[in-house]
C-alpha cells in the first residue's frame, strides 16, 4: 500500500475511536454497555489471532513433512518451492498480529469507562494502524486486502467536512464489514491449510508404519486401557498386513479430524464477527445488544481452538 492509503487507514482507525468514545460516553448506561461490547470484541479478536497462529503452525508442519517426503521420493524441494510456504507463514502471522492489535484496542476502549485511558487508546490505535499497513496478500488467496478498503476514502473526506458523528460511526461499520469480507474471502484458502498438513503427515505415517519403523499400537491405547487389555507385544511393530492398513487409516482419520475442527473454528469465528458487527449497529442505534448470543459463538470457537491445541500435543 502506498503512503496515501496508509494515511487513509489511520484516518479510518481514528474515526473508529472517536465514534465509539463519543457515542459510548453519552450516559452511564451507554458506558456500561460500551464496556461489555468492548470486552466481547476483545475476546472475538483474540480468537481470530489464535486461529491464524494455528494455521501458521500448520504451514510449518506441512513444510517439514514435504521436505521429508521429497527426500524419500528423491525429488527436488529447493528454495524456490519453499519460498511460498514462508510467505504464507508471514501472511498468517501478520493477520494474527492485526487481530492482537484489534484486541488491544478493544481493551483500551473498555478502560475508558473507568478512567482516562487516552494514552492507552492512542498507543493501541497506533499499533493497529501499523499492522493494517503491513498486512500482505495470502499466497493461497487472490484477494488483495488493500482493495477492500479503498472505497472508504471519499466517505471519510465527506464526513470530516460535515462533522456528523453518526456518519463517522457508519464508516466504522463499513470498515468492520470489509474486515469480515476479507476473512470470508480467504476462508477456503485457510481451510485448505490444515487439510494439506493432514495429508502430508498421513503420508509420512503411512511410510513409517509400512516400513515397520514405528510401533503403532499406541493409536488404540485409550481403547485398550479402558478395557484393561494389555498388549502382547507393545514394543513390536505391527506385522499383519490387514492391521497395518487399518492403523494407517486410523491415523489418516485423526489428521482429517484436526482439519475439520479447524474449519469449524473458522466458521464460528466468522459468525462471531458477524454478531459483533450487528451489536455495533445496535449500539449505534441505542438498541438492546445480543452479547449473550455473540459470546456463545466466541466460546464455541474457543472450544474448537482448544481441541486443536490438545490434538497437537497429547500422546495417542
Amino acid at each position: 500500500m502506498n503512503t496515501m492509503k496508509n494515511k487513509r487507514w489511520v484516518q479510518v482507525l481514528w474515526t473508529f475511536l472517536l465514534a465509539f468514545c463519543i457515542v459510548g460516553m453519552t450516559s452511564c448506561d451507554d458506558r456500561a454497555t460500551g464496556e461489555e461490547l468492548a470486552k466481547a470484541g476483545m475476546s472475538a479478536a483474540n480468537n481470530l489471532a489464535n486461529y491464524y497462529e494455528s494455521l501458521a503452525q500448520d504451514t510449518l508442519d506441512t513444510w517439514e513433512m514435504e521436505a521429508f517426503l521429497s527426500s524419500l521420493r528423491q525429488v527436488s524441494f529447493d528454495a524456490t518451492q519453499q519460498k511460498p510456504l514462508q510467505e504464507q507463514i508471514d501472511a498468517l502471522k501478520s493477520r494474527a498480529r492485526l487481530a492482537r492489535a484489534l484486541a488491544s484496542t478493544y481493551g483500551a476502549l473498555q478502560q475508558l469507562s473507568s478512567y482516562d485511558a487516552s494514552a492507552e487508546m492512542k498507543g493501541a490505535a497506533d499499533k493497529l494502524a501499523q499492522e493494517v499497513k503491513a498486512i500482505p496478500v495470502l499466497p493461497k488467496s487472490t484477494v488483495d486486502p488493500s482493495s477492500l478498503f479503498g472505497s472508504l476514502a471519499g466517505d471519510i473526506a465527506a464526513w470530516r467536512q460535515s462533522g456528523d458523528i453518526r456518519k463517522g460511526s457508519k464508516l466504522l461499520l463499513e470498515a468492520d464489514e470489509n474486515i469480515l469480507k476479507l476473512f470470508k474471502s480467504e476462508k477456503e484458502a485457510c481451510d485448505s491449510i490444515p487439510e494439506e498438513r493432514g495429508n502430508k503427515i498421513a503420508a509420512v505415517i503411512e511410510h513409517l508404519i509400512k516400513k515397520k519403523m514405528v510401533v503403532s499400537w499406541s493409536l488404540l491405547q485409550k481403547e485398550t486401557d479402558a478395557l484393561n487389555l494389555p498388549w502382547v507385544s507393545a514394543q513390536e511393530p505391527v506385522e499383519d498386513n490387514v492391521t497395518i492398513e487399518a492403523m494407517i487409516e486410523l491415523a489418516r482419520v485423526r489428521m482429517k479430524r484436526l482439519a475439520f475442527i479447524s474449519a469449524s473454528a473458522g466458521d464460528s469465528i466468522s459468525q462471531s464477527l458477524e454478531s459483533l458487527i450487528e451489536n455495533h449497529k445496535s449500539f449505534q442505534d441505542k438498541k438492546g445488544l445480543n452479547l449473550e448470543g455473540m459470546l456463545t459463538l466466541v466460546q464455541k470457537a474457543q472450544s474448537y481452538l482448544d481441541e486443536i491445541s490438545k490434538l497437537r500435543t497429547e500422546k495417542k
